[in-house]
């Protein structure tokens, strides 16, 4: 499925782009949610490409989100941390 790399490519670019470095979210958490979740939407390719389809929309809309969020890493965590809970459902 051609779509999965694509959306795995925009949702680490998105979210790693907001990491500058902060207390409650570090830049190094932040890092290791992104690796997190990119392990995770690799397994739901391989297991169920069309619900990764479906989600595509909200994984762009939150990796937005998080790119937009500047220096503020707890909103990219909390981003990261509902995409794996959409992810892990």
């Amino acid at each position: 499925m051609r779509i999965a790399p694509t959306i795995l490519a925009l949702a680490a670019t998105g979210f790693l782009a907001a990491c500058t470095g902060e207390e409650a979210c570090t830049q190094e958490v932040a890092t290791k949610k992104a690796t997190d979740l990119t392990t995770k939407m690799q397994e739901v390719a391989a297991s169920d490409p069309a619900k990764l389809a479906e989600l595509a929309p909200k994984v762009q809309d939150l990796a937005t989100k998080a790119a937009a969020g500047g220096d503020d890493l707890t909103a990219t965590c909390k981003a990261l941390d509902e995409m794996m809970a959409e992810l892990s459902k």
